[in-house]
């Protein structure tokens, strides 16, 4: 099953050009996250709760095509009731690992723009 969603609002401080990070929610985030994160709306919002991640899996995020290589441990769980993981295009930290997130290769930090397509591939 793949999910696909759409980016629909990107906060005033979302992209930092040097952090490898998008921090993912949908759209019941809170204005104050807004500012601070990138708001998706899935297509199939119903499927949301049988997903879940594994290292290996890609994500395609317009034409770019990312594999996660780590998936930290309360991403599915924050993925599947608020929309929310982070991206992050870098290698897993032996130590401190972010728990709500997604290491994915390559370490190249999508362009994005509202209207982009992410497309989760299982």
């Amino acid at each position: 099953m793949n999910l696909t969603a759409t980016i629909t609002e990107i906060g005033p401080d979302a992209l930092n050009p040097d952090d490898k990070m998008l921090i993912l929610f949908d759209e019941s985030a809170t204005d104050a996250l807004k500012t601070v994160t990138v708001i998706q709306r899935f297509e199939q919002r119903d499927q949301l709760s049988g997903f879940k991640f594994k290292a290996d899996q890609t994500i395609m995020i317009n034409d770019q095509t990312y594999t996660i290589t780590h998936v930290g441990k309360l991403a599915d769980q924050n993925f599947t009731t608020i929309g929310h993981v982070a991206l992050l295009f870098q290698a897993a930290p032996d130590v401190d690992r972010l728990e709500s997130a997604l290491y994915l290769t390559p370490s190249v930090m999508p362009e994005i723009h509202e209207g982009d397509t992410i497309v989760y591939h299982d």
